[in-house]
């Protein structure tokens, strides 16, 4: 469906991606526990703020990498030519196939799409740097691939600083149809790995659990896996201060995005 517009038609060959916790992890376990969070009305904002940071405009080929279940391409699908949604869950993809999105199935560690073709690619919520620092840097590598010489990228995840001023932390919550979260999770801020342990209890007993490790660079991190890369870094900035870059991620922030454009 995608390669059919010529913009991210799959690649002859993949590489291998073994299973990963992630398949346990962003299932039912993380669908289940975040459903409530994520309003139409969040999605919107973040999906605009991606939009404006991106700069998209109508004849755009973009991609959501790790769409999840569609929350923010349904936002986005109409304001640009095509908008391939990528995610390894199966589920995942079921619940997007009405966000607008042309949907592929596939790992961050091998994204399926011709390189050189994508004017922007975005990785909403600590998508993309699941593993050791090495393999993290291979992904980084491969996203910046797909884009076009001065193509967009922008990556978010959470605020190491934030993170490193509590580094353990435990929360609860009610879920609106019933049953309750319980998460507990450890920051390493001299490796910046937070640990995150989570549970469902659903209201008739049964219990999903798993464990979520995702790295979090700081802005100093960025700027030297930049170049590494081939990306020109334009701008450290958070969803609180998104339309200026700031001189440094305010400790209170709740998150950091890093916004960059592959070099020619």
């Amino acid at each position: 469906m995608v390669g059919s517009r010529g913009a991210a038609a799959p690649r002859a060959t993949l590489r291998r991606v073994d299973r990963h916790w992630a398949d346990d992890y962003y299932g039912d376990l993380y669908y289940e526990s975040v459903a409530d969070l994520l309003t139409a009305r969040l999605s919107g904002f973040e999906a605009e703020l991606i939009r404006d940071a991106l700069e998209l405009r109508p004849g755009d080929r973009c991609l959501d990498l790790a769409c999840g279940h569609g929350r923010h391409a349904r936002f986005l699908s109409p304001e640009v030519a095509l908008l391939a949604g990528l995610d390894r869950s199966d589920p995942y993809l079921r619940r997007a196939r009405h966000s607008g999105a042309a949907l592929v199935q596939g790992d961050v560690r091998a994204p399926p799409f011709r390189p050189g073709r994508l004017d922007a690619v975005y990785s909403w919520y600590s998508s993309l740097f699941m593993f050791d620092d090495e393999e993290n840097l291979r992904c980084l590598a491969g996203v910046v691939a797909l884009l076009k010489p001065g193509g967009r990228l922008l990556v978010h995840h959470d605020n190491p600083a934030r993170l490193a001023r509590e580094r353990t932390a435990h929360a609860e919550w009610d879920l609106a149809a019933g049953g309750r979260v319980v998460e507990d999770s450890r920051f390493d801020a001299a490796t910046g790995r937070d640990v995150c342990t989570r549970r469902v209890i659903r209201p008739d007993g049964t219990v999903l659990a798993g464990t979520a490790e995702l790295r979090y660079y700081t802005p100093e991190e960025w700027r030297a896996l930049a170049p590494r890369v081939g990306l020109e870094l334009l701008r450290i900035t958070s969803t609180w201060q998104a339309s200026r870059p700031l001189e440094h991620v305010d400790e209170d922030a709740p998150d950091l995005i890093a916004l960059g454009r592959r070099t020619p």
